[in-house]
Protein backbone atom coordinates (compact mmCIF):
# COMPACT_ATOMS: atom_id res chain seq x y z
CA UNK A 1 0.00 0.00 0.00
CA UNK A 2 1.61 3.32 -1.17
CA UNK A 3 1.88 5.53 2.28
CA UNK A 4 2.01 9.60 1.77
CA UNK A 5 3.85 11.84 3.29
CA UNK A 6 3.59 15.96 3.83
CA UNK A 7 6.46 17.99 3.86
CA UNK A 8 6.95 21.91 4.43
CA UNK A 9 8.56 24.60 1.66
CA UNK A 10 8.56 27.98 3.76
CA UNK A 11 6.05 26.97 5.63
CA UNK A 12 3.83 25.81 3.31
CA UNK A 13 2.51 22.03 2.59
CA UNK A 14 2.70 21.11 -0.71
CA UNK A 15 0.63 17.89 -0.59
CA UNK A 16 -1.97 16.77 -3.18
CA UNK A 17 -4.56 13.75 -2.67
CA UNK A 18 -3.22 10.41 -3.90
CA UNK A 19 -4.36 10.71 -7.39
CA UNK A 20 -3.28 10.64 -10.83
CA UNK A 21 -2.66 14.24 -12.35
CA UNK A 22 -5.96 15.91 -13.47
CA UNK A 23 -4.88 18.37 -16.43
CA UNK A 24 -8.09 18.41 -17.62
CA UNK A 25 -9.78 19.31 -14.73
CA UNK A 26 -7.42 22.33 -14.32
CA UNK A 27 -8.83 25.32 -15.57
CA UNK A 28 -5.13 26.62 -15.80
CA UNK A 29 -4.16 23.72 -17.90
CA UNK A 30 -1.65 23.06 -14.71
CA UNK A 31 -1.63 20.58 -12.20
CA UNK A 32 0.77 19.12 -10.01
CA UNK A 33 1.23 15.58 -7.91
CA UNK A 34 3.62 15.38 -5.32
CA UNK A 35 3.84 11.67 -3.90
CA UNK A 36 6.12 8.98 -2.00
CA UNK A 37 6.61 5.78 -4.05
CA UNK A 38 7.75 2.44 -2.12
CA UNK A 39 10.33 0.08 -3.59
CA UNK A 40 7.36 -2.13 -4.86
CA UNK A 41 4.96 0.31 -6.77
CA UNK A 42 4.55 -0.60 -9.66
CA UNK A 43 3.34 1.83 -13.15
CA UNK A 44 0.36 0.59 -14.82
CA UNK A 45 1.13 -1.41 -17.80
CA UNK A 46 0.63 1.22 -20.61
CA UNK A 47 1.79 4.75 -19.38
CA UNK A 48 1.40 7.92 -21.92
CA UNK A 49 -0.70 10.93 -21.66
CA UNK A 50 -1.57 13.89 -23.92
CA UNK A 51 -0.07 16.29 -22.21
CA UNK A 52 3.24 17.61 -21.32
CA UNK A 53 5.09 16.31 -17.71
CA UNK A 54 8.08 17.83 -15.72
CA UNK A 55 9.04 15.03 -13.81
CA UNK A 56 11.13 16.19 -10.58
CA UNK A 57 12.58 13.52 -7.63
CA UNK A 58 13.51 15.29 -4.78
CA UNK A 59 15.06 12.13 -2.30
CA UNK A 60 15.58 8.58 -3.03
CA UNK A 61 16.97 7.01 -6.72
CA UNK A 62 15.04 5.73 -9.50
CA UNK A 63 14.96 4.71 -13.26
CA UNK A 64 12.65 5.91 -15.74
CA UNK A 65 12.30 4.19 -19.31
CA UNK A 66 11.41 7.11 -22.28
CA UNK A 67 10.72 6.07 -25.50
CA UNK A 68 13.82 3.76 -25.99
CA UNK A 69 16.43 5.51 -23.44
CA UNK A 70 16.79 4.41 -19.80
CA UNK A 71 17.65 7.56 -17.45
CA UNK A 72 18.95 7.78 -13.77
CA UNK A 73 17.17 9.48 -11.17
CA UNK A 74 18.77 11.14 -8.84
CA UNK A 75 17.79 13.90 -5.82
CA UNK A 76 17.23 16.81 -8.29
CA UNK A 77 16.74 15.15 -11.11
CA UNK A 78 14.39 16.97 -13.36
CA UNK A 79 12.97 15.13 -16.68
CA UNK A 80 10.41 16.47 -19.48
CA UNK A 81 8.09 13.84 -21.02
CA UNK A 82 6.41 14.95 -24.11
CA UNK A 83 2.79 14.01 -24.69
CA UNK A 84 1.78 10.46 -26.22
CA UNK A 85 5.30 9.41 -24.97
CA UNK A 86 5.88 6.01 -23.96
CA UNK A 87 7.16 5.88 -20.27
CA UNK A 88 7.57 3.78 -17.47
CA UNK A 89 9.04 4.42 -13.79
CA UNK A 90 11.52 1.57 -11.57
CA UNK A 91 11.53 2.26 -8.05
CA UNK A 92 13.10 -0.90 -6.75
CA UNK A 93 16.64 1.12 -6.27
CA UNK A 94 15.44 2.24 -3.01
CA UNK A 95 13.57 1.96 -0.08
CA UNK A 96 11.49 4.71 -1.07
CA UNK A 97 11.48 7.89 -3.38
CA UNK A 98 9.52 10.79 -3.27
CA UNK A 99 8.63 13.00 -6.73
CA UNK A 100 6.73 15.80 -7.82
CA UNK A 101 5.02 15.97 -11.20
CA UNK A 102 4.02 18.74 -13.36
CA UNK A 103 1.40 18.27 -16.23
CA UNK A 104 0.20 20.91 -18.43
CA UNK A 105 -1.74 21.39 -21.60
CA UNK A 106 0.77 21.74 -24.94
CA UNK A 107 -0.51 25.30 -24.98
CA UNK A 108 1.83 26.36 -22.37
CA UNK A 109 4.98 25.25 -24.18
CA UNK A 110 3.55 26.82 -27.35
CA UNK A 111 3.77 30.14 -25.10
CA UNK A 112 7.06 29.46 -24.23
CA UNK A 113 8.28 29.26 -27.92
CA UNK A 114 6.28 32.63 -28.94
CA UNK A 115 7.58 34.35 -26.15
CA UNK A 116 11.32 33.07 -26.00
CA UNK A 117 11.96 31.71 -29.50
CA UNK A 118 12.07 27.99 -30.37
CA UNK A 119 15.32 26.75 -29.48
CA UNK A 120 14.70 26.18 -25.89
CA UNK A 121 11.90 24.08 -26.37
CA UNK A 122 14.01 22.09 -29.10
CA UNK A 123 16.89 21.34 -26.79
CA UNK A 124 14.29 20.08 -23.52
CA UNK A 125 13.09 17.87 -26.56
CA UNK A 126 16.64 16.21 -27.63
CA UNK A 127 17.77 16.45 -24.30
CA UNK A 128 14.91 15.77 -21.86
CA UNK A 129 17.24 15.51 -18.66
CA UNK A 130 18.22 18.07 -16.77
CA UNK A 131 20.33 17.87 -13.48
CA UNK A 132 19.59 20.65 -10.88
CA UNK A 133 22.24 21.73 -8.65
CA UNK A 134 21.90 21.38 -5.02
CA UNK A 135 22.04 25.67 -4.96
CA UNK A 136 19.40 25.62 -7.57
CA UNK A 137 16.60 23.19 -5.76
CA UNK A 138 15.20 25.40 -3.25
CA UNK A 139 13.75 27.90 -5.87
CA UNK A 140 13.00 25.21 -8.30
CA UNK A 141 10.97 23.63 -5.63
CA UNK A 142 9.85 27.40 -4.74
CA UNK A 143 8.11 27.45 -7.17
CA UNK A 144 6.92 23.88 -7.40
CA UNK A 145 5.19 25.19 -4.21
CA UNK A 146 3.02 28.13 -5.74
CA UNK A 147 1.66 26.51 -8.35
CA UNK A 148 0.30 23.85 -6.04
CA UNK A 149 -1.10 26.68 -3.59
CA UNK A 150 -2.35 28.34 -6.06
CA UNK A 151 -4.32 24.84 -7.03
CA UNK A 152 -5.97 25.30 -3.44
CA UNK A 153 -6.66 29.21 -3.82
CA UNK A 154 -9.02 28.43 -6.68
CA UNK A 155 -9.87 32.73 -6.94
CA UNK A 156 -9.90 34.70 -10.27
CA UNK A 157 -5.46 35.24 -9.72
CA UNK A 158 -5.02 31.78 -10.00
CA UNK A 159 -5.13 30.78 -13.65
CA UNK A 160 -2.79 33.35 -14.39
CA UNK A 161 -0.28 32.95 -11.64
CA UNK A 162 -0.25 29.27 -11.69
CA UNK A 163 0.52 29.38 -16.27
CA UNK A 164 3.54 32.20 -14.76
CA UNK A 165 5.48 29.89 -12.42
CA UNK A 166 4.97 27.02 -15.30
CA UNK A 167 6.34 29.42 -17.78
CA UNK A 168 9.22 30.76 -15.09
CA UNK A 169 10.34 26.71 -14.18
CA UNK A 170 10.39 25.93 -17.95
CA UNK A 171 12.53 29.00 -18.75
CA UNK A 172 14.82 27.93 -15.77
CA UNK A 173 14.98 23.97 -17.64
CA UNK A 174 15.45 25.95 -20.85
CA UNK A 175 18.65 27.99 -19.22
CA UNK A 176 20.29 25.62 -17.66
CA UNK A 177 20.31 23.07 -20.28
CA UNK A 178 23.14 23.62 -21.85
CA UNK A 179 24.79 22.61 -18.82
CA UNK A 180 22.68 19.01 -18.60
CA UNK A 181 24.69 15.97 -18.78
CA UNK A 182 22.94 12.35 -18.83
CA UNK A 183 23.92 10.49 -16.34
CA UNK A 184 26.17 7.63 -17.91
CA UNK A 185 27.58 4.79 -16.09
CA UNK A 186 31.26 4.79 -15.81
CA UNK A 187 32.42 1.69 -15.48
CA UNK A 188 32.64 -0.71 -18.17
CA UNK A 189 30.69 -3.40 -15.87
CA UNK A 190 28.69 -6.44 -17.19
CA UNK A 191 25.51 -4.70 -16.24
CA UNK A 192 26.44 -1.83 -17.84
CA UNK A 193 27.06 -3.46 -21.40
CA UNK A 194 23.92 -5.26 -20.44
CA UNK A 195 22.15 -2.07 -20.37
CA UNK A 196 23.82 -0.68 -23.07
CA UNK A 197 22.28 -4.05 -25.16
CA UNK A 198 19.20 -3.36 -23.93
CA UNK A 199 18.93 0.60 -24.91
CA UNK A 200 20.46 -0.56 -28.11
CA UNK A 201 17.42 -2.95 -28.88
CA UNK A 202 15.15 -0.51 -27.51
CA UNK A 203 16.27 2.15 -30.16
CA UNK A 204 16.71 -0.53 -33.23
CA UNK A 205 12.37 -1.49 -32.31
CA UNK A 206 11.50 1.82 -31.87
CA UNK A 207 13.39 3.23 -35.70
CA UNK A 208 12.75 -0.34 -37.06
CA UNK A 209 9.12 -1.30 -36.05
CA UNK A 210 7.31 -1.50 -39.50
CA UNK A 211 9.52 -4.28 -40.36
CA UNK A 212 8.72 -7.65 -39.36
CA UNK A 213 10.77 -7.93 -36.49
CA UNK A 214 10.92 -10.73 -33.90
CA UNK A 215 12.05 -11.31 -30.21
CA UNK A 216 15.10 -13.91 -31.60
CA UNK A 217 16.37 -11.59 -34.45
CA UNK A 218 16.52 -8.40 -31.87
CA UNK A 219 18.20 -10.77 -29.04
CA UNK A 220 20.82 -11.72 -32.14
CA UNK A 221 21.47 -8.30 -32.85
CA UNK A 222 22.33 -7.19 -29.23
CA UNK A 223 23.94 -10.66 -29.20
CA UNK A 224 22.26 -11.94 -26.19
CA UNK A 225 19.87 -15.54 -26.09
CA UNK A 226 16.37 -14.79 -26.63
CA UNK A 227 14.88 -15.89 -22.90
CA UNK A 228 17.94 -14.00 -21.40
CA UNK A 229 17.47 -10.58 -23.67
CA UNK A 230 13.54 -11.00 -22.56
CA UNK A 231 13.63 -11.31 -18.83
CA UNK A 232 16.44 -8.29 -19.10
CA UNK A 233 14.53 -6.32 -21.42
CA UNK A 234 11.57 -6.88 -19.02
CA UNK A 235 13.76 -5.85 -15.77
CA UNK A 236 15.27 -3.19 -17.28
CA UNK A 237 12.36 -0.87 -19.08
CA UNK A 238 9.07 -2.34 -17.37
CA UNK A 239 8.04 -3.34 -20.83
CA UNK A 240 8.14 -6.92 -22.30
CA UNK A 241 9.17 -7.12 -26.09
CA UNK A 242 6.09 -7.63 -27.47
CA UNK A 243 4.15 -5.07 -25.41
CA UNK A 244 6.32 -2.62 -26.37
CA UNK A 245 6.70 -3.40 -29.82
CA UNK A 246 3.43 -3.33 -30.57
CA UNK A 247 2.89 0.24 -28.26
CA UNK A 248 4.86 1.48 -31.06
CA UNK A 249 3.24 0.35 -33.66
CA UNK A 250 0.06 1.07 -32.35
CA UNK A 251 1.15 5.07 -31.80
CA UNK A 252 1.99 5.27 -35.37
CA UNK A 253 -0.93 3.80 -36.68
CA UNK A 254 -3.11 6.26 -34.20
CA UNK A 255 -0.88 9.14 -36.15
CA UNK A 256 -1.74 7.57 -39.47
CA UNK A 257 -5.75 7.05 -38.91
CA UNK A 258 -5.56 10.90 -38.07
CA UNK A 259 -3.67 12.19 -40.81
CA UNK A 260 -3.91 9.98 -43.64
CA UNK A 261 -6.54 8.76 -45.53
CA UNK A 262 -5.06 5.38 -46.01
CA UNK A 263 -7.09 1.81 -45.14
CA UNK A 264 -7.22 -0.02 -41.74
CA UNK A 265 -5.55 -2.82 -43.71
CA UNK A 266 -3.01 -0.60 -45.23
CA UNK A 267 -2.34 1.09 -42.35
CA UNK A 268 -1.97 -1.97 -39.89
CA UNK A 269 0.51 -3.54 -43.18
CA UNK A 270 2.96 -0.22 -42.80
CA UNK A 271 3.28 -0.43 -39.44
CA UNK A 272 4.16 -3.84 -39.53
CA UNK A 273 1.15 -5.74 -38.50
CA UNK A 274 0.83 -9.03 -41.44
CA UNK A 275 -2.73 -9.31 -40.29
CA UNK A 276 -5.58 -7.31 -40.54
CA UNK A 277 -7.68 -8.67 -38.36
CA UNK A 278 -5.18 -8.97 -35.60
CA UNK A 279 -4.25 -5.36 -35.62
CA UNK A 280 -8.18 -4.66 -35.27
CA UNK A 281 -8.33 -7.05 -32.42
CA UNK A 282 -5.42 -5.72 -30.41
CA UNK A 283 -5.94 -1.95 -31.42
CA UNK A 284 -9.79 -2.12 -29.93
CA UNK A 285 -8.37 -4.04 -26.86
CA UNK A 286 -5.87 -1.61 -26.10
CA UNK A 287 -7.49 2.16 -27.26
CA UNK A 288 -11.29 0.73 -26.47
CA UNK A 289 -12.44 1.47 -29.70
CA UNK A 290 -12.24 0.16 -33.49
CA UNK A 291 -10.04 1.96 -35.94
CA UNK A 292 -12.39 2.73 -38.16
CA UNK A 293 -14.61 4.72 -34.79
CA UNK A 294 -11.09 6.14 -33.90
CA UNK A 295 -10.55 7.51 -37.29
CA UNK A 296 -14.56 9.13 -36.97
CA UNK A 297 -14.29 10.43 -33.20
CA UNK A 298 -10.66 10.41 -31.85
CA UNK A 299 -11.97 12.25 -28.73
CA UNK A 300 -13.39 9.02 -27.44
CA UNK A 301 -9.59 8.13 -26.20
Amino acid sequence: MEHQKKEEYGGTQLCVPDRDLDVAASTAGVAVSRKWRRADFIMPQEHSHRYYELYYLVSGRCSIFLNHTIYHLEPGSLLLIEPFALHRTNYGLTRESERIAVGFEPLHMKRLEELCGAGGKERLSLRPYLSVEPGRRKYLEGLLERISAEQKNSDRFSDMLQQNCLLELLAFACRHQAKAVRPDIDQVTEAARQEEAIQAAASYIFHHFREPLTLEGVAERVHLSPAYFSRRFKRLTGFGYKEYLNHIRLKEASRLLLETELSVADIAQQCGFSDGNYFGDLFKKEKGISPRLYRKNPQML
